[in-house]
């Protein structure tokens, strides 16, 4: 069963490598086959990545994107220590992440993030409420 997407007008889709900008009008296409999607309400920049769960987000974001995520896994594992140290009462619950997203070549659907949610729900290095929840194959941190 193909995926369908509706694209508002001017709003952005990454659909495997290719970045997708819609013109003016409201648009509905049907996806089939294998292929990494990422909406932008869900694409988070580089340089918005400032606090530790954002910059944890912003790799596994590049990891669900990649190719080959291999490359990322010591950045991954880099941001993963900083949000450790930010909160280390989040450690219980990294950990089950952390296993999944270095043993497997695509990041699957994780309840984990859900939990993060209840445990700490203001936390953030800046005082901003980290939310998370889980998105498509990819567990997402809504920001």
């Amino acid at each position: 069963m193909p995926l369908k997407i509706e694209l508002k007008p001017h709003e952005s889709i990454i659909i495997g490598e290719s970045l997708i900008t819609n013109d003016g009008e409201r648009t509905r296409f049907y996806i089939e086959g294998n292929v990494p999607i990422l909406r932008e309400k869900f694409i988070l920049r580089e340089k918005e990545a400032n606090t530790p769960c954002k910059r944890v987000y912003f790799v596994v974001q590049q990891m669900y994107l990649a190719k080959d995520p291999t490359p990322l896994q010591p950045i991954y594992l880099e941001y993963v220590r900083d949000l450790q140290s930010a909160a280390p009462s989040l450690i219980p619950y990294i950990a089950p992440l952390m296993k999944t997203s270095l043993t497997t070549t695509t990041i699957r659907l994780s309840k984990t993030p859900t939990v993060w949610l209840r445990k700490k729900r203001n936390f953030s290095a800046n005082s901003e409420p980290c939310r998370f929840s889980p998105i498509n194959v990819l567990f997402t941190f809504a920001l």
